[in-house]
């Protein structure tokens, strides 16, 4: 079951990144190898009250293999802004609470997640260079706000993706936008304890980062 969602998945990913390039960032989901590597922390906490936030859920890759490592009286919340996901979504949250793990599903801009949440851990698939630096540098200040001390914000970029539209693109303009995202993400990493896993089985070769917020973890 899980193969054919995950084709009609991709049909429906490449279809959103036509029409809807700015939050869809790739030509298809992410893949496994990915999604175990963006995961990992999670897989190795210990077991029980876990609360995780997904956000750029998509067609639910990360959502799935988030669910793979939850359990009964674990929380995730799923936060995704295009409508167009939904019914795969659906599948994961009933999953989730088939297994007594409790799911809440928005779509919705991370924007609106409530004052004062706190997370375990936060696994996040926005695609980063699509947007503006100055959103970038919000929004990943905004999720590492909403984790508890100790708790871990993954999220992944594409390989060189960067440095290759900069030495492809001829607008002057959009080479500057690149470049100032890259500085960003460069900087966030400077100023936080971080990890990375490097994923070559994935369309295309991505990074996984893992930046812990300080505190006792």
């Amino acid at each position: 079951m899980r193969a054919a969602s995950a084709w009609r998945g991709y049909r429906l990913f490449y279809t959103q990144f036509r029409e809807h390039f700015h939050t869809t960032g790739a030509i298809a989901p992410s893949g496994a190898a990915l999604a175990r590597a963006i995961t990992t922390p999670l897989a190795l906490a210990p077991a029980g009250g876990l609360r995780v936030l997904e956000v750029g859920a998509g067609t639910g890759v990360f959502t799935r293999a988030i669910l793979d490592q939850l359990g009964a009286g674990d929380g995730l919340e799923v936060y995704e802004i295009n409508p167009a996901f939904r019914p795969f979504l659906e599948a994961c949250r009933a999953e989730a609470e088939g297994r007594g793990i409790g799911c809440g599903l928005h779509f919705a801009s991370i924007a609106e997640l409530p004052a004062g949440a706190e997370f375990d851990f936060i696994v996040s698939g926005l695609p980063l260079n699509n947007f503006a630096p100055e959103q970038v540098e919000a929004w990943l200040g905004l999720l590492l706000g909403h984790l508890r001390p100790g708790g871990v914000l993954s999220y992944f970029e594409y390989l060189y993706i960067r440095d290759l539209k900069c030495a492809w693109i001829r607008d002057a303009g959009e080479r500057a936008r690149l470049r100032a995202v890259g500085e960003v993400v460069e900087a966030f990493l400077r100023q936080n304890p971080h990890q990375e896993t490097r994923v070559g089985w994935n369309l295309p070769p991505a990074v996984a980062h893992h930046v812990r917020r300080a505190g006792p973890g």
